[in-house]
């Protein structure tokens, strides 16, 4: 009987410190080519910065060559994580796939999809210092 108290009371214990363990966010670096076959289509290689906060429905990222961040709230399904902006005329649909990491951005403009698709990789934070 004692055997058995003493195995609730270490789980309930493992259960209560990962319950309050903080949130653990995730960091991508992503990158997407330069593409387009005309010089009106075209748009040069993009540098992504993510950061994944699930625990709270979040991406926050930087655009290396814009110099701007953002967050945003975003879905995070089982296997994608998807956010959508709303503008005036056009809709940009943003998903990070949780199985390959490939990353695709879609701008709708009048009915027309000009859709991009690059590739992340996890960033490792091991060497941090804090």
């Amino acid at each position: 009987m004692k055997a058995v108290v003493a195995v609730l009371s270490l789980m309930t214990a493992a259960i209560a410190v990962s319950a309050s363990a903080p949130p653990q966010l995730v960091y991508l670096s992503c990158d997407v080519p330069a593409g387009g076959d005309t010089p009106d289509t075209h748009y040069p290689a993009t540098h992504f910065d993510f950061t994944l906060d699930e625990q709270n429905g979040t991406v926050s990222f930087y655009v290396k060559e814009a110099g701007a961040g953002n967050v945003e709230k975003a879905v995070f399904g089982p296997d994608s994580i998807t956010w959508v902006k709303d503008m005036s005329f056009r809709q940009l649909t943003r998903t990070i796939s949780r199985t390959n990491l490939t990353f695709v951005t879609s701008l709708t403009l009048l009915g027309k999809v000009d859709r991009r698709e690059g590739h992340c990789s996890v960033v490792d934070t091991s060497k941090r210092k804090f």
